[in-house]
């Protein structure tokens, strides 16, 4: 896998934006997602400018014209698996080509990873989203060892470090105002992608990252996600 595969190039990696955590490891080359298999890593973060040819195909998509569907990947059939997902939808797969490229190199990204967690390595799914509601707009964690997530189009995921973390609130179902401590959710902008570390990862019972989807409930955009999990 090479950077360009992921829409980087030594043009743009001076120029993204800075973020810096002791659990957060973030970078410019596909090998930062690497670093969520650190014990004290919650989120690794791969930053990237959005690809105009991608850009063009998602614009395509209207609110619901994906609703999320799981199906399960194949590593040496990604693509053909993902082309099968958007055609079971209505969707012609010669028109997303760049996506589909697109999503491909993350989920082979994302299989490197999930091949060291155990031995066989866990089953990947994928899911894809176009959604113009809140999704799951509560602040929760994932029952799950890692998670991709990438917003291809609108507002990206929302997230807390841990100190920012209510836990008793967050047990105990209470608002996203009392499990907020302090300052304000950070965010995944637009293709970038974030590999989020779940309650099932070994040894991170109770200490998943924390996220939500962003709010854009009657604001007339339309969010297109995609997700892995293992």
């Amino acid at each position: 896998m090479y950077a360009a595969d992921l829409g980087l190039t030594p043009r743009n990696r001076s120029s993204v934006p800075q973020v810096s955590d002791t659990m957060v490891c973030v970078g410019d080359d596909p090998g930062a997602l690497t670093g969520i298999l650190q014990p004290e890593t919650g989120i690794a973060i791969l930053r990237r400018f959005p690809a105009a040819a991608i850009v063009r195909e998602v614009e395509k998509l209207g609110a619901g014209a994906l609703p999320g569907n799981k199906v399960r990947l194949d590593r040496d059939s990604s693509g053909t698996d993902i082309a099968g997902l958007l055609a079971a939808h209505d969707l012609d797969p010669a028109g997303f080509q760049a996506w589909i490229d697109d999503i491909a190199a993350l989920a082979g990204v994302f299989f490197t990873l999930t091949a060291r967690l155990s031995s066989p390595p866990p089953t990947v799914t994928l899911r894809i989203e176009s959604l113009a509601d809140d999704g799951c707009r509560r602040f929760h964690t994932d029952r799950s060892q890692l998670r991709l997530l990438c917003t291809y189009r609108g507002p990206g995921t929302e997230w807390l470090v841990h100190d920012q973390v209510d836990w008793q609130a967050l047990e105990t179902h209470q608002p996203n105002e009392a499990i907020l401590r302090h300052g304000q959710p950070r965010h995944l902008e637009p293709f970038w992608v974030g590999v989020l570390k779940g309650e099932c990862f070994p040894g991170n019972a109770g200490r998943g990252l924390v996220h939500r989807s962003p709010p854009v409930a009657g604001t007339g955009m339309t969010r297109v996600l995609v997700c892995l999990d293992a």
